[in-house]
């Protein structure tokens, strides 16, 4: 269903003014080849089909003959009031009554409130869709970020929807009202949907309907030099829990980032095996991969486009019913292994990409040259293939993983890995690069690094969009690798839950205070908070001699050796106002 303002018109509205309105609708996504007219009261009093004016063109071929003259005064129409089972009863007696014999032309209907004035079109092939999904009842397994984000998103889509983890914690706080996630949106809809449409719970519901697997399928990292296998276990475990209730009629929805071929060689084999249950007859099984961004999972689950894999054309039918309510654009494929595949092709690519910046920063810093510089000018102007900015390190819990996942499949079918596992290699080597860099400047400045203090800004896996997620976090592994050789560290971020820091042992402060005595300080993610630290304070309280690491191009290097003999480091190239440094 959608909104249809942008489709009504009046009588007197010309032919050609409909067809623009047919285009600007295509478009903007909404129902194409159909104008509503109404009357000065916005009741309902006809429609106009694209059918209607070739017929009208084709009998006088005039463009300007108004609506009232070609629309169907009879159109289809139900009370907004109804359900999706009620309009399909009673579908078959308005096509009687207008002596149709078949649905089979009967493209949209027209929604309407008590006055009969139009508020949603429904395009026939939803209602069936609608009638699968719309009315179930959802059941979220697993309830970490992506699958936490989706749920409240679908509760406040209008589905009810139970979100399970094994987790009594988790549970616990979302039945308070109290989300664990930082996410922007995310606490506000759970405020306004916990106990109406949205339930946590550490058992599967017995009359669950729709299964929504989003848990985690981490990697492990071999003791026999061979690059990470991804780990099973927790989509082995919740196709156990929903075993035990799944029933005919059920749809399965997988969402976690898995191997291709995972679907069709593991999910529906086990299955079908835990329960003497047949895929496509008894239930259902899509593929429909999370591909939003953490900071801005609420609004990109609203707008970004849903791609469904299924078993077969009532799996993705079925499925696309449920995500068409959160986003306008849904994508259908040919195959479970197709939508397994555009999933890892998203983020192994990110990842490349960025190994290619990250690659030649580390070789601009031979030549003591700011690649934020270098590639901007490369930018600037140039038409064709624009070069991400490079970081240092690209971290967090998809970009670090799904590349080794690819990198699992092509080992299976004998193709040699180098693009996936290269690009890993160049990003994690961002960590020791940087640590390498820091150590150096420090010997010259004549300190050693066990009588050394240093802050790392920003633990985040990211700063903008912010989130507070410091799992695979390269700041974390860069202050690990200090930390081991002997400097005293101490970890700030704007974002991220005191808990979850403390839960990697990072001693945190606060700033500005905790810039008071440093010898060097190491921005680490691109949080836009950073941007209004006063650097002439915090570069006074720091140590004598300084260091500033600006891994992010945030800061102005003129302002931090201006403020007192101290050094300036970026990705590439190093600044100094020390005298004879």
């Amino acid at each position: 269903m959608t909104e249809i303002s942008s489709l009504i018109v009046k009588e007197n509205t010309p032919i050609i003014d409909i067809l623009n309105l047919f285009e600007s609708a295509s478009r903007n996504g909404l129902p194409k080849g159909l104008a509503i007219v109404v009357d000065p009261s916005d009741k309902l009093i006809g429609t106009v089909t694209d059918g209607d004016i070739r017929r009208a063109i084709i009998t006088n071929g005039d463009m300007h003959q108004p609506a009232g003259a070609i629309m169907q005064k009879e159109p289809i129409f139900f009370a907004e009031n109804l359900s999706i089972q009620e309009i399909l009863e009673q579908l078959p007696k308005e096509l009687e009554r207008r002596g149709r014999k078949s649905k089979q032309f009967l493209g949209k209907i027209v929604i309407v409130d008590k006055a009969q004035r139009p508020t949603k079109v429904v395009e026939y092939h939803q209602l069936w869709e609608q009638r699968i999904a719309t009315h179930r009842h959802l059941v979220a397994v697993g309830l970490g970020y992506v699958g936490l984000t989706l749920a409240l998103a679908l509760a406040d889509a209008g589905f009810k929807i139970t979100g399970v983890d094994i987790d009594e914690k988790k549970v616990n706080q979302l039945n308070n009202g109290e989300s664990y996630i930082h996410e922007i949106g995310l606490p506000e809809l759970l405020r306004e949907n916990i106990g109406k449409n949205f339930f946590s719970s550490t058992e599967i519901p017995e009359d669950g309907d729709v299964y929504i697997i989003s848990v985690g399928t981490p990697i492990i990292f071999m003791e026999d030099g061979q690059l990470p296998q991804p780990v099973m276990d927790y989509l082995e475990s919740s196709l156990q829990m929903i075993a035990k209730t799944l029933s005919s009629g059920n749809l399965v929805i997988l969402r976690s980032t898995v191997p291709v071929a995972t679907c069709r060689d593991y999910v529906i084999p086990r299955l079908e095996e835990l329960t003497g249950m047949r895929c496509g007859f008894d239930f259902h099984l899509a593929f429909a991969p999370e591909r939003t961004a953490e900071g801005k999972a609420i609004k990109e689950l609203r707008e970004l486009p849903q791609i469904i894999g299924g078993y077969n054309s009532d799996s993705v039918e079925a499925t696309a019913a449920i995500f068409r309510e959160l986003t306008s654009t849904i994508i259908r494929v040919d195959s479970l292994e197709v939508a397994e595949m555009a999933k890892l092709i998203n983020n192994s690519f990110r990842d490349y990409v960025f190994a290619y910046s990250n690659f030649v920063s580390q070789l601009a810093s031979e030549f003591n040259l700011n690649i934020f510089d270098v590639i901007k000018a490369a930018n600037e102007g140039y038409p064709r293939d624009r070069v991400p900015l490079p970081s240092p390190g690209v971290g967090g819990p998809c970009l670090t993983k799904d590349p080794y996942i690819f990198s699992s499949v092509a080992s299976k079918v004998n193709l040699k890995d180098v693009v996936f596992k290269d690009s890993r290699f160049i990003n994690e080597g961002m960590h020791p690069y940087i640590v390498d860099r820091i150590a150096e400047r420090l010997s010259q400045l004549g300190k050693t690094m066990d009588q050394t203090k240093i802050l790392v800004c920003g633990l985040a896996f990211k700063g903008y969009p912010e989130t507070g997620d410091i799992r695979n976090s390269t700041s974390v592994e860069i202050l690990k690798l200090l930390e081991a050789r002997g400097a005293q560290m101490t970890g700030y971020d704007p974002v991220a839950l005191q808990e979850e820091i403390d839960y990697f042992n990072i001693k945190s402060v606060n700033i500005p205070e905790g810039f008071e005595g440093i010898d060097a300080v190491l921005f680490l993610n691109n949080h836009r908070s950073f941007e209004k630290i006063d650097v002439f304070e915090m570069v006074r309280s720091m140590s004598d001699n300084p260091i500033v690491f600006d891994g992010w191009n945030t800061f102005h290097e003129e302002d931090i050796l201006n403020a007192k003999p101290a050094v300036y480091m970026g990705l590439s190239h190093v600044s100094s106002s020390i005298l004879n440094d």
